[in-house]
């Protein structure tokens, strides 16, 4: 799934590679995984485009979008989850 991430003046198109988003279980016992849950969460950029100072819209070269996933990872997953999230709550409503 792709979505589009905004972090520190980079529009980044991002890739989620793989999800596991296992809700806790408090009823067992059988490990501590099962019994908090857990969520992991690995991805890639695949473009970006970001502005300079007169509005011009600029493709960001392909290693400058690896290092801005690298550099500002922790900001792109905190915002992955939060639209992974709502598109899981959308689709419970709508169910």
């Amino acid at each position: 799934m792709t979505y589009e991430v905004i972090v520190e003046g980079f529009v980044l198109e991002v890739e989620v590679t793989n999800c596991d988003n296992t809700p806790p279980c408090p009823g067992t016992w059988d490990s501590d995984w099962d019994f908090y849950g857990s969520r992991e969460l690995e991805f890639v950029v695949l473009s970006g485009i970001t502005y300079d100072a007169s509005g011009a819209r600029q493709v960001v070269p392909g290693y400058e979008c690896y290092q801005a996933g690298q550099l500002y990872a922790k900001q792109i997953e905190v915002d992955l989850w939060r639209q992974i999230d709502s598109r899981t709550q959308r689709q419970r409503r709508a169910a």
